[in-house]
């Protein structure tokens, strides 16, 4: 075993572990010390929020910090107290998610690296539901620990690159889980996004309009203590028979959607590569 591979496997024992009001202590030295450590994501953190609040000059050390915020909640998901939590919780929009799913064709949460994202899928699955996230295959033994906690509590994951076992839960009238604000595998489509052309992915508006199923835009930010979760109607995406343009003008209205969020919360905004790199 590598040491990167020990030190995940050290990980995923002991932070479970910590105690809850210890996360933010942790998170301002760890943060911290990523911060001045990775000046390649740092520089990345800096540029995105150049364009995301060119007036003022929201805190690159901030984002890292809440960064590790997030990472510290995912291994603590497998002790997590769903009712405690849920008291600590903010839902706006919750019809909007109950009247999609009740149609039956399934639900697809479009959402973003925003916030504590993954405590979503525990406030879905404490008031009775299931949730089903495509995740790419990984060989760091890091994200298989952070993939073991995440489902620690029940939440699904399915490879993304597995069309049969995405498209199967739809058929069954089922909840997907996209994270859509980073292009990481280079498929998407170039769509404005804060006045600059950028590629946004558009696996989850293809996969809609391909199948029918509700496209729920959902995001998540912390507010004077309080976990906000905010599920919005679904996206209107036009069907005129050219299909490629449909997708592309769906991920344009869903990047509208994103950035009022990102623009209200860019310090929870958890991007650590220039998004706008080839504008």
């Amino acid at each position: 075993m590598s040491a990167v591979d020990a030190l995940a496997r050290a990980a995923e024992a002991i932070l479970p572990r910590v105690p809850p009001a210890w996360q933010r202590p942790i998170a301002e030295v760890a943060g911290t010390v990523a911060y001045l450590a990775a000046p390649k994501a740092r520089a990345a953190v800096r540029s995105n929020l150049a364009v995301i609040a060119p007036e003022h000059a929201p805190s690159v050390r901030r984002v890292f910090v809440n960064s590790v915020i997030q990472y510290l909640e995912i291994f603590h998901i497998a002790r997590l107290d769903r009712r405690r939590f849920l008291a600590s919780v903010r839902m706006e929009g919750w019809e909007n998610f109950t009247c999609a799913h009740a149609l039956g064709k399934g639900v697809i949460f479009g959402s973003a690296h925003l916030g504590p994202v993954a405590l979503v899928g525990q406030i879905l699955m404490a008031r009775g539901f299931e949730l089903t996230l495509p995740v790419e295959r990984t060989t760091s033994e890091f994200m298989r620990a952070v993939n073991r906690a995440r489902g620690a509590q029940g939440l699904r994951l399915v490879p993304m690159d597995s069309a049969f076992g995405i498209h199967r839960v739809l058929r069954r009238g089922g909840v997907l889980g996209f994270l859509a604000d980073r292009a990481i595998t280079g498929v998407g489509e170039r769509v404005e996004f804060f006045g600059r052309q950028t590629l946004l992915p558009s696996a989850h508006v293809a996969l809609a309009h391909r199948t029918g199923a509700a496209l729920v835009p959902a995001f998540t930010w912390r507010e004077n203590g309080m976990l906000v979760a905010r599920l919005e109607e679904p996206l209107d995406i036009p069907r005129t028979g050219d299909r490629e343009a449909d997708v592309r003008e769906g991920v344009r209205r869903f990047a509208a959607r994103l950035e009022l969020y990102v623009r209200a919360h860019p310090e929870q905004w958890n991007v650590f590569e220039p998004v706008w790199a080839a504008a």
